[in-house]
């Protein structure tokens, strides 16, 4: 399939994990996740950094999901960012200070939604 884009998801909910990769996966996209922010680093080292987009949650225990895309940011800057959270507005003041727009999707959300922003931000 044309389009197939590498997504890299971060969350701390593992049925979020399973929801996002049922969604994301008959679309063609190859999807990994983790359930910390640091193992999705990890992830993202094993590939060489070739990830098309980061799709992270905002609020999680150890590393924030802004923390995390302030990171990511730094070591692969052509990988676009989409956060998620169930929270209206997220907490991503400095990431957006540093890399401008902060692309954000309200949880929950429909698969058609999901596929919709990212083929927007991936266009």
């Amino acid at each position: 399939m044309k389009n197939r884009h590498k997504i890299l998801v971060i969350d701390d909910d593992e049925t979020v994990l399973d929801l996002v990769e049922q969604m994301l996966a008959p679309a063609g996209h190859q999807v990994q996740s983790a359930l910390t922010g640091r193992k999705g680093l990890e992830l993202a080292e094993m590939a060489d950094g070739d990830v098309d987009l980061l799709l992270t949650d905002v609020v999680m225990p150890e590393m924030s999901g802004e923390d995390l895309a302030l990171v990511f940011k730094r070591t692969y800057p052509a990988t676009k960012v989409l956060f998620m959270s169930a929270y209206l507005k997220p907490g991503a003041g400095r990431y957006e200070e540093l890399h401008g727009k902060v692309e954000f999707i309200v949880k929950p959300f429909t698969a058609e939604k999901l596929k919709g922003e990212i083929k927007r931000i991936l266009a």
